[in-house]
């Protein structure tokens, strides 16, 4: 009879031990689940662009850099905005340091981005631009309506059109 009384203490303690371990395998330490019974799931937040890069975390793809960035850390494209910014401030009749350019898309030699003057520059507008033989042609400049059928008879690509031609 004792030992009995011995092999009921351990097959208890024995059940008690493996429910701590089941417990602890499919819980984390706050006690959400951990094990994801739908594998076929997305994860949320993990959308990715076609560079690869983590878009719910402000990450995008810049080509020119060959790796993702977040813009308002670091530019992509300084090239071109620094190209940009001459012929504004030229054609404004603007300082270089005091006119801000930022290229929104770059795609086939076609951009698309804004621009505004000032120390602060708080406002501003929209352009379109492209390369050809090597000098950047201002096509369109400003908040104003875009002749969309023009732009697009110019082979601006769809993606340097969002926000001027959607």
């Amino acid at each position: 009879m004792k030992s009995n009384k011995i092999l009921l203490y351990i097959v208890v303690v024995v059940l008690i031990v493996g429910a701590v371990i089941a417990y602890a395998y499919y819980t984390g330490r706050d006690g959400r689940k951990m094990v994801n019974n739908n594998i076929n799931q997305p994860l949320i937040g993990g959308q990715t662009d076609e560079g690869g890069c983590l878009i719910g975390a402000g990450y995008s793809w810049c080509e020119p850099k060959k790796k993702c960035l977040r813009i308002w850390e670091e530019k992509c494209y300084e090239a071109e905005e620094s190209a940009l910014a001459q012929i504004f401030a030229a054609n404004h009749q603007q300082p270089v340091t005091e006119t801000h350019v930022t290229v929104l898309q770059l795609k086939n030699n076609f951009v698309s981005g804004t621009i505004s003057f000032g120390p602060d520059a708080v406002e501003g507008g929209g352009f379109l631009a492209r390369l050809v033989d090597n000098t950047w042609t201002i096509d369109y400049e400003g908040n104003g309506s875009v002749d969309c059928p023009k732009i697009k008879a110019l082979g601006y690509p769809q993606d340097t059109l969002e926000g001027f031609c959607d």
